[in-house]
């Protein structure tokens, strides 16, 4: 324990819309703690969003075996979803952490670090949200991720909407029905009103939860489905398309949606595409490391 007390402690934080996942490594890069609790988009609110952050980074010490007064012995690289906006690195970057540093990143940015270990290369996450993401010869480029209410037309959560809107033009026969409305209606009760009062409250991720009803139906030739996933698949191919144009030559797909929309694209895309090296994680703690090191 003293040994690891004398040690540099880097902590790579991945913050999502449905999830935040926590890793702790030290200095040599061996992991010591992990740990996984709720969303921490930015959008979310910072308060809700770095107590997600806070209370995910003191479950990967608990792991580790270290007590919570060792945060601030933590050099955090934080990768969040929401960053991409200007207020909300602001308002990131002014809070009270209590880190012994903190870089802050979008969580496209650190995939992509983490995709290609510190490499050029360019990802695309397919989740509940999306993000592109490119880095090429110090340059960047992000595509996507501006929120579900006006971008991220390949996400799970748009797909989950999508086919509740359909469920319900279909329910009152404005639209050809199918066995994926039906379901979709019987869920809640085929009453609109229910809809409504699931939409008053939903966030991304809950439109997310109908996701694999649409993949499922799809699988049993249900034509509905088909067309919104088709919609999805060209959002996410024209994305990958602008990312391959900027000059990135290896692409991956990340995400809970990754291996569906891989097997849907296209050769031109295809030929490109790599697994990923390494996680969002393993970015976030790139990141972390890097800031240290020029700020020493």
């Amino acid at each position: 324990m003293q040994t690891l007390h004398k040690e540099k402690l880097y902590l790579g934080i991945d913050g999502g819309g449905t999830r935040c996942r926590a890793r702790i490594v030290n200095d040599a890069g061996i992991v010591l703690g992990e740990a996984t609790r709720g969303g921490a988009n930015t959008r979310l609110g910072i308060d809700h969003v770095f107590g997600e952050i806070i209370a995910t980074a003191t479950m990967a010490l608990d792991e580790a075996g270290l007590a919570k007064p060792r945060l601030a012995d933590l050099h955090a690289g934080l990768g969040l979803a929401g960053l991409s906006l200007e207020r909300e690195r602001k308002l990131a970057k002014a809070y009270k952490h209590p880190f012994a540093s903190a870089c802050f990143a979008t969580d496209a940015y650190t995939a992509c670090l983490g995709a290609h270990n510190g490499a050029d290369g360019a990802i695309l996450i397919v989740g509940t949200g999306t993000c592109g993401q490119a880095i090429v010869k110090g340059r960047e480029l992000a595509l996507a991720g501006w929120g579900f209410e006006i971008s991220d037309i390949g996400s799970g959560a748009r797909i989950g909407r999508c086919a509740i809107e359909t469920a319900l033009l279909a329910h009152e026969t404005l639209v050809p029905s199918s066995d994926l409305t039906r379901a979709i209606m019987k869920h809640f009760n085929d009453t609109p009103e229910k809809i409504v009062a699931f939409a008053e409250k939903a966030r991304p991720a809950d439109y997310g939860t109908f996701c694999p009803m649409v993949f499922d139906a799809d699988l049993n030739g249900d034509t509905i489905a088909a067309n919104i996933i088709d919609l999805a698949v060209t959002a996410n191919r024209n994305i990958l398309r602008k990312l391959r144009d900027f000059g990135a030559e290896q692409l991956s797909l990340m995400g809970g949606l990754s291996d569906q929309m891989t097997k849907r694209m296209p050769d031109d895309i295809r030929v490109a595409l790599v697994p990923a090296q390494n996680d969002a994680l393993h970015g976030a703690i790139l990141l972390a490391q890097n800031h240290h090191k020029v700020s020493a």
